[in-house]
Order: C-alpha cells, then structure tokens, then sequence
C-alpha cells in the first residue's frame, strides 16, 4: 500500500508515541481523520487501546472496516469541527496528516478539548508549512511538492489556535523515520500515487517526475533508505 507503515517507522512511532500515553488499564484513543484506519489499528496493537476512528470520508471507513483489525477498534462517520463522541471520553487525540483538511482549525480544537479528559493529550503528527526540510528525497523528484507544502497550517498558527481554545501546548518533536529501504522501494511506492501531494500534482508533472525517479532507483547501486522528517505537536488539557 502506498500509505501502509513501513517497519522501521512503526518502530520508530511505538517509541515516540509511548511515553506520551498515560498508564491506564482502558486507554482510549480518538484517531480523528483516521482515513484507512493504519494509525488506528497501529495504536490500538502497539498499545493495547481502544480505538475510535473518526473519519467523514464513507468510501475511507468502508475500507478500514473491510481490513483485518482488532476487536477494539470501531470506525464511526464524523466531523473534526463536530466530533460524535461524549464530553471527556478519550484520553488521547491522535491527528496524523489530516489538520490540513479541516475547514475550521478553531472549531477542530475546542471540540478535542471537549472530548480530551483532563490531563489527557492531543497528539498532532504532520507536515507544516515550514517543515520542506524533512522531505529531501521527495522534493528532489517531485519539486512542484515544494507548493503545496507552503499552502499547509504553519507550526506557529497551529499552536496559538489550539491554545486559544484551551489546549497548552507541552513539546513540538521533529521526528525522522525511515518510509523506504532503497530509491526502488520509493518508486514503487509512489507509483500509486497514494500521497494526497502527489494527487494534487498534474498528471503530465506527476509522470515526467515518476520517470526521473525509476531511472534513478534502477541506476541505484548501492540501497540507500530513504527518509522523512515529521513534526508532532504534543498538547495537554
């Protein structure tokens, strides 16, 4: 899958996301935009969480309720700006590369601020407008990216609207994980085109760009992982 986990980001996502869960018997965790549902049944293995995916997007919740996943996992039609669950449900929010898709950054807050019990957290891993730094193998093929990336929330707005609606920010973590083993595995990967930044390149760019690439991974002598670079905001309540 174009989206899937690689192992070595799993690894490296259980080590991060770890320490920030509170030590509780019945963790519960809103995997809000939760797409495909990777990240839900990511937390709720590694974790032993129950997990509710909210995603408003049917044909996303279709295929993540037709995929193996654990019995603590459920997925349930729903908003960022009005999220269908009770006041003070969840432990932790999990967001991954989804704030950019909500219309109503603010309304997105206060609504995890509702659902958050005290002292839980709100986990936000992404791209941000100033992180292009993160992304050196994708932009070197595929620069028309570079666009893209300047039109996301910045770092800086994030925080001071998240934080107006009560949510305190606690740690901003740059966090390197390895997508690829080699320029071949890369190639073939985005040969799905899975990455919605790819999707928004026009298809004449998306080629031109694609066929660079697969002359350089089958030029590749010599494997090098190809990396990536992501932030992730840690807010509590």
């Amino acid at each position: 899958m174009g989206r899937a986990l690689s192992a070595h980001a799993a690894a490296t996502w259980r080590t991060t996301v770890g320490p920030l869960l509170p030590r509780t018997s019945d963790l519960t965790i809103l995997d809000l935009g939760s797409g495909t549902g990777r990240f839900s049944t990511f937390l709720a293995d590694s974790f032993g969480a129950r997990v509710i995916g909210v995603e408003p997007a049917r044909g996303m919740r279709r295929l993540a309720a037709g995929s193996a996943h654990p019995v603590r996992v459920a997925f349930i039609g729903g908003a960022a700006e009005r999220i269908p669950l009770r006041d003070r449900s969840c432990d932790v929010a999990w967001l991954s590369q989804m704030l950019h898709h909500v219309r109503d950054m603010a309304a997105c807050a206060a609504e995890l601020r509702r659902v958050v019990r005290p002292a839980g957290r709100v986990l936000i891993r992404g791209t941000f407008a100033e992180g292009q730094d993160g992304f050196p193998t994708l932009l070197h093929f595929f620069p028309g990216v570079s666009d893209i990336f300047r039109d996301l929330p910045s770092v800086e707005e994030t925080i001071a609207t998240f934080e107006a609606c009560g949510l305190h920010l606690e740690a901003h973590h740059r966090v390197t994980q390895q997508i690829c083993e080699s320029l071949r595995e890369f190639a073939a990967r985005n040969r799905l085109r899975a990455d919605s930044s790819l999707a928004l390149l026009s298809d004449e760019e998306f080629e031109s760009c694609q066929a660079a690439l697969e002359s350089a991974a089958a030029a590749e002598s010599r494997p090098e992982p190809v990396v990536e670079t992501l932030d992730l905001l840690v807010f509590h309540a």
